[in-house]
């Protein structure tokens, strides 16, 4: 079966859709163009997914690049229309009219969407049908009417999420255009989401400080959580979100039996019991760090930063916001984690609620661990797959001043050679980010170029032949394995580095899913590709 058969065709459609989907845009057109569909003209799926392609780019772009790219969605979705009308492709054209300038056209093509609205679409959703409608009236300026037709589409599909997030991204897209005002948008918004954390010791009597939980709950329309599930208030507020539905995200530092012996047993037999409920109702378990005594705070720490990431990536996703909710600390500047991971969280400008408990809590002494967190980046330094030494010699030789040059701004803390790879370690994300973009831009003339991001935990050891002080640990391994699944040209990130970047830059550029990679002997992990913003 050649790829202009139905069949094959189909298939291919909907995996690129899948792609352009999760968000991995370069991927999607790389497939779109080896499957052929740079040269369909008749065929109104094909058509409708370059508009689909090519209105993603608008969407990233500014000025008269994204003019051009909406002029040519649209021209892509009205081209389908015309082939076969229906009003998915026609209310895009529509949208992207608009973007494009062309306000006639866009209230032309709103009109005709309406009027296959009134004569019946069969096979479609409630939701997309009022969903639909509703953008068709705010292209024609009637606010009102959108907003009736939109709560339409919400009643009818309370809890799709995902769905509401697209809608709400487009309708911000037409109001900007429109310049006209957002906020009555904010009704309709999916639930927020939510990084907590606290203290192990709460007051004897749990109920009044649950309520008041209940009540921030209620009023910020926490609908996810992301945190561990400690003795104390971890737990209380895990307990909580239950109560109220929301869905449990459980970041632990270490593996769940050894995190289990040391912060919950601990405090008695009763937080075993209330930890093992909340864990058989959690959405989701990721352990992060290790298990070792050694490594507990780091481990700790590292988790926090995934936990946060994870909220505030979920918030994104959905058009929505991530708050944050620490029990027991009265300010950023108390001691301990809770207040460490709150000082972070405000350094990015998010909103938080800090509950202080106003009990005197046992001075424990610091472990001083040599563990620490490293963010590392695998550069593959040759084009294609290489000619052996000699070709990694005149490469690497090429390619080293430009990298010196690349990193002096931020210099790294330890750097490896492998193979032909270059390993570089960084104390944080948001640096490892920056050397990142540094390093891609510094290169990208000398041929195509892969990077990989991970974070985790590392010990330095004294190196056994030069006595200099080196990093050793995981992270450098399965950074390289990323690297080993990088598309040329790409920068791919594990969803730990993913989210510990989210959880400390104020704007880390996009993350897009691009899958996941198997792991022998563990859960697999959840890879992205980072971009800067575009500001063209």
């Amino acid at each position: 079966m050649d790829e202009g058969e139905p069949g094959r065709m189909t298939s291919s459609v909907l995996a690129i859709t899948a792609q352009a989907r999760a968000g991995a845009l370069d991927r999607a057109w790389q497939m779109f163009r080896d499957a052929g569909f740079d040269r369909v003209a008749d065929d109104p799926a094909v058509l409708s997914l370059k508009g689909r392609l090519l209105k993603d780019e608008a969407l990233q772009l500014t000025g008269a690049a994204r003019r051009e790219h909406a002029r040519a969605a649209a021209a892509a979705y009205a081209a389908a229309a015309q082939l076969a009308p229906a009003p998915y492709p026609l209310i895009n054209a529509a949208t992207l009219a608009l973007i494009a300038g062309d306000l006639p056209g866009s209230r032309s093509l709103a009109a005709d969407v309406q009027e296959l609205l009134q004569a019946g679409v069969p096979d479609e959703t409630p939701y997309w049908l009022a969903a639909t409608e509703a953008e068709a009236l705010l292209l024609a300026n009637d606010v009102a009417g959108a907003e009736a037709a939109l709560g339409r589409a919400i009643a009818a599909a309370p809890r799709a999420w995902e769905d509401h997030a697209s809608t709400l991204r487009q309708f911000g897209v037409i109001l900007a255009e429109q310049r006209a005002p957002a906020d009555w948008l904010d009704a309709y918004r999916p639930p927020r989401s939510l990084h907590f954390a606290g203290h192990m010791r709460l007051p004897e009597d749990g109920g009044v400080l649950a309520g008041s939980i209940d009540a921030l709950l209620e009023r910020e329309q926490v609908g996810f959580g992301y945190g561990a599930l400690a003795a104390g208030a971890d737990l209380l507020i895990a307990e909580r979100l239950i109560a109220r539905g929301a869905e449990l995200h459980v970041v632990l530092p270490g593996d769940v039996a050894a995190f289990v012996e040391r912060s919950v047993r601990p405090h008695g037999a009763a937080w075993v019991a209330r930890f093992e409920a909340a864990l058989a109702e959690a959405a989701s378990v990721q352990e992060m760090g290790e298990a070792s005594s050694a490594a507990f705070m780091p481990s700790v720490r590292l988790a926090d930063l995934v936990a946060m990431g994870r909220a505030t990536m979920q918030a994104g996703l959905l058009q929505s916001e991530a708050v944050q909710l620490l029990l027991g600390p009265g300010s950023t500047e108390d001691g301990g984690q809770s207040a460490h991971a709150g000082g972070l969280w405000q350094q990015a400008g998010r909103r938080q609620h800090l509950v202080p408990l106003h009990l005197p809590t046992p001075a424990q002494p610091a472990e001083p661990s040599p563990i620490q967190i490293v963010a590392v980046i695998a550069v593959d330094l040759l084009a294609g797959d290489g000619e052996g030494f000699a070709a990694l010699d005149r490469d690497v030789a090429d390619r080293l001043p430009a990298l010196h040059r690349a990193l002096e701004d931020t210099p790294p803390m330890v750097v490896r050679w492998s193979a032909r790879r270059l390993l570089l370690g960084f104390s944080g994300t948001v640096a490892a980010w920056a050397a990142a973009r540094a390093i891609a831009a510094a290169l990208a003339s000398t041929g195509p170029l892969r990077l990989a991001l991970h974070v985790g935990l590392a010990t330095p050891v004294n190196d056994p032949i030069t006595a200099a002080p080196v990093l050793l640990g995981d992270a450098f391994d399965l950074v390289e394995r990323i690297l080993g699944v990088t598309a040329a040209g790409a920068i791919f990130a594990s969803e730990a580095f993913a989210a510990s970047l989210a959880a400390c830059e104020t704007d880390p550029g996009r993350a897009e899913l691009v899958g996941e990679m198997a792991l022998t002997g563990q859960a697999p992990i959840a890879l992205y590709a980072l971009k800067p913003r575009l500001t063209r």
